[in-house]
């Protein structure tokens, strides 16, 4: 099996960096025996909430490996193992982030993925704003932008910027970043239900829409 790591972006903001290595994140033995014995296989896509301790808190599945039993394991084994390097905010505070990343199961006997009965869900994630205009330079149909955001604890974007493999020319990302400011609420809460601080990525998307 093997991980694929989640994209960092190098920004003003620290990102939470893995502080062991991955690849001990898990092992054959936590392959479960039921999935095991059914030649079950997959890539997992997770993203994990990650604490100013730099201490995993959450772990949520966003692509489906078609096997309920891979997907639980893979947040069991990754939030016990996994360490990382705290973020830190604009100002140098400490502060949540997200990591993203995925994970393959590779079954000890097969050298490929076994068929199964119903592909697994995409693993294409939908824009987080959708910003609908009239018309876009050079006849584009659509535009779309990749951020870095800070989300401060009443769920409104505090400071943002382009993401480093963002590759949209000026001024779509200032645009975007105005527009997200504006248009954007969404409390995250620990799991002491608290409302928090956090840096996570951020999709905006320029849709022509004909009058």
């Amino acid at each position: 099996m093997g991980i694929l790591l989640g994209l960092m972006l190098a920004s003003a903001l620290t990102r939470a960096m893995p502080a062991n290595y991955p690849g001990s994140w898990t092992s054959d033995a936590d392959y479960p025996v039921g999935a095991k014995k059914r030649g079950e296989e997959g890539t997992v896509g997770f993203s994990l909430l990650i604490s100013p301790e730099g201490k995993v808190t959450r772990c949520y599945i966003t692509q489906s490996s078609g096997f309920p039993e891979l997907d639980r394991i893979t947040c069991v084994a990754i939030s016990t193992r996994a360490q990382f390097k705290p973020a830190a905010d604009e100002n140098g505070q400490p502060v949540y982030d997200t990591y993203n990343g995925r994970l393959t199961w590779r079954h000890p006997t097969h050298s490929s993925p076994p068929p199964r009965s119903a592909p697994p869900p995409s693993a294409i994630k939908d824009a987080d704003m959708e910003l609908q205009v009239k018309q876009l330079p050079g006849g584009l149909q659509e535009q779309e932008v990749l951020l870095m955001v800070r989300i401060d604890t009443t769920g409104h974007i505090a400071y943002c910027e382009q993401g480093q493999f963002d590759k949209s020319p000026a001024p779509f990302p200032k645009i975007a970043c105005t527009q997200a400011k504006n248009g954007y609420e969404a409390v995250t809460t620990n799991d002491a239900g608290e409302p928090i601080s956090l840096m996570r990525g951020f999709r905006v998307l320029f849709k022509v829409v004909p009058l």
